[in-house]
């Protein structure tokens, strides 16, 4: 299994699955007794989560992002299986529909059918923007979808987008 990359925006903590702890503090804009959002974003794309990571950051929110980069770690993660057995239910879930290794739509499914995500809201996001592929998706109970952005200032709204969403 791949490792488990997590990040605490505004605060950073990253842990790598396997028992590697390492903390990186980051200063705060402002202290919060409101605990961080957890965003699940399921990328194989290093670029798009560190950007990701980058947009959420300018939000006035707190947000812990776990990346998982393949299918295999997405399945056990949503299946709570091995390293992911105790990890803690995501407030939000952002799956990208065009992974290396397998399809986000079988992700997606996976998701559906699994009882303690129930009433987490899920995003998938791509670069096509095919109206089938939004169709089935709905059917899918994916609550948005999002087109990648080819540019940087685009790329920053998705923090918005993802902040409304958990609000």
């Amino acid at each position: 299994m791949r490792a488990l990359r997590r990040a605490s925006l505004t605060g950073m903590n990253v842990r790598k699955g396997g028992g590697d702890d390492g903390t990186l503090e980051v200063s705060l804009k402002h202290a919060s007794v409101v605990p961080p959002a957890r965003i699940l974003v399921i990328e194989d794309n290093a670029a798009d989560v560190f950007l990701l990571g980058r947009a959420l950051n300018k939000q006035d929110r707190r947000f812990e992002l776990i990346s998982l980069a393949n299918g295999d770690d997405a399945l056990a993660f949503i299946r709570r299986e091995g390293v992911y057995a105790d990890e803690a239910i995501p407030n939000l879930i952002l799956v990208d529909l065009n992974l290396l290794d397998c399809d986000g739509q079988d992700i997606l499914r996976e998701i559906r059918r699994t009882k303690h995500l129930v009433g987490v809201p899920v995003c998938a996001w791509s670069s096509s923007q095919s109206r089938r592929d939004r169709e089935l998706l709905t059917e899918l109970g994916v609550v948005r979808f999002i087109t990648k952005p080819s540019g940087l200032d685009q790329f920053m709204e998705i923090g918005k987008i993802l902040k409304d969403l958990l609000e």
